[in-house]
Parts: C-alpha cells; sequence; structure tokens
C-alpha cells in the first residue's frame, strides 16, 4: 500500500517537534544539570521526563516554563522558537500571576 503524504499541519507539527526537541536537548546539556535532578524538581520520574522530552507537544505550558527555570534558558528557545500568540500570552500570564 502506497505512503500517504502528510498534511500540512502534520508536518508543521513534526517540524515544530523537532526543533523544541533540539533547543531542549540543547540546553540541558549546556546547564549540565543532570536529566534525575531535573526530574526530581518536577516531580516525575525521569522516563516521564524523557517521553515529554521526545514529544515536546505533550508538554503543559506549566512544564516548560518550570522546565526553562531548572536549566535557566529562554522559554521561546525551548519552545521552538515560533509561538503562537496564544501560547505567547499564556506564558505571560503565568509569568506576571
Amino acid at each position: 500500500m502506497p505512503k500517504t503524504n502528510l498534511l500540512k499541519t502534520e508536518a508543521a507539527r513534526k517540524n515544530y517537534a523537532s526543533r523544541a526537541r533540539a533547543g531542549i536537548k540543547r540546553h540541558i546539556e549546556l546547564s549540565k544539570v543532570p536529566e534525575d535532578k531535573i526530574a526530581a524538581k518536577q516531580n516525575v520520574q525521569v522516563r516521564t521526563l524523557m517521553n515529554r522530552i521526545e514529544d515536546p507537544g505533550s508538554m503543559r505550558l506549566r512544564d516548560l516554563w518550570d522546565l526553562a527555570e531548572i536549566i535557566d534558558a529562554p522559554v521561546g528557545e525551548l519552545a521552538g522558537g515560533d509561538l503562537p500568540e496564544e501560547m505567547l500570552a499564556k506564558l505571560l500570564q503565568q509569568k506576571l500571576l
């Protein structure tokens, strides 16, 4: 059976996920904070943290914000660089509250 082409939205989602995954991994490497310490600060198992990193779309904004604070990284880069206005508004609202 021939493979079907991905929808534009699916291709965009995969592109976003790969950028976000690369940004998260790069900042974790630069921060030199062990993954077990990051997981402990987020109150999750290491495997759960790794699953979230592999599929950044499954992360809640709060988890992403906490991860950025733990590894001292800009949230925008962890989120793949291109945040929609709605996400930016939610992030700013959470930061200000």
